[in-house]
């Protein structure tokens, strides 16, 4: 799955009453306000009754189809995408930049993919009109953060030059398997 479609999980997730309430409850709240002469003053009051109303309001997410959908959930394919093509490149990028080796790529690459999860949430956010980030730094979409980072270790390590035996490749492509499997079931723990 791609951090965008983490992204919107998370917003679906956590903003789903201000969703619910900006998308289907607030054009026929306003147009209630025409047709009925109401005082538009009220609009505040009204949307605070309407909250807990909105909240519960049904959203529909598609679940995982297959084994294969729930085993790829967490893998951020953006960053994923990115490092094979910059490994790809690495002797053209080495010879631009001779400091860089394939430990630093890959290092870079795993502090890269969570501020990538970070700006694509916000950027989603900012497209729903919500806040820049969610008020409480407890509603932030941690879990999908941590759970896209361990899973972009052990994926790009399935990928050469790091591992280069052919043993380490199997035992890398196996731990990437076996962490997908084990933050899916985490996933169901963490988060409702």
């Amino acid at each position: 799955m791609s951090i965008s479609s983490l992204a919107d999980d998370e917003i679906l997730r956590t903003d789903r009453a201000q969703l619910n309430l900006d998308r289907i409850i607030a054009p026929k709240v306003n147009e209630m306000l025409v047709d009925f002469n109401i005082d538009p003053g009220r609009v505040q009051q009204l949307r605070t009754a309407l909250q807990p109303v909105a909240a519960e309001s049904p959203i529909e997410k598609t679940k995982p189809s297959t084994a294969l959908d729930a085993l790829v959930k967490y893998i951020p394919t953006e960053s994923v995408t990115l490092y094979v093509a910059a490994t790809s490149a690495m002797s053209s990028l080495a010879a631009a930049f001779p400091s860089l080796t394939p430990d630093r790529l890959y290092w870079g690459f795993v502090v890269f993919t969570p501020i990538l999860f970070l700006l694509i949430y916000i950027g989603k956010r900012r497209s729903q009109n919500l806040r820049f980030l969610p008020e409480s730094v407890g509603d932030w979409p941690w879990w999908k953060l941590f759970a896209a980072t361990v899973a972009f270790l052990f994926w790009a390590l399935a990928v050469p030059p790091l591992v280069s035996t052919p043993a380490g490749q199997v035992v890398a492509a196996f731990g990437a398997l076996l962490v997908s499997t084990i933050l899916t079931v985490l996933g169901g723990v963490f988060e409702p």
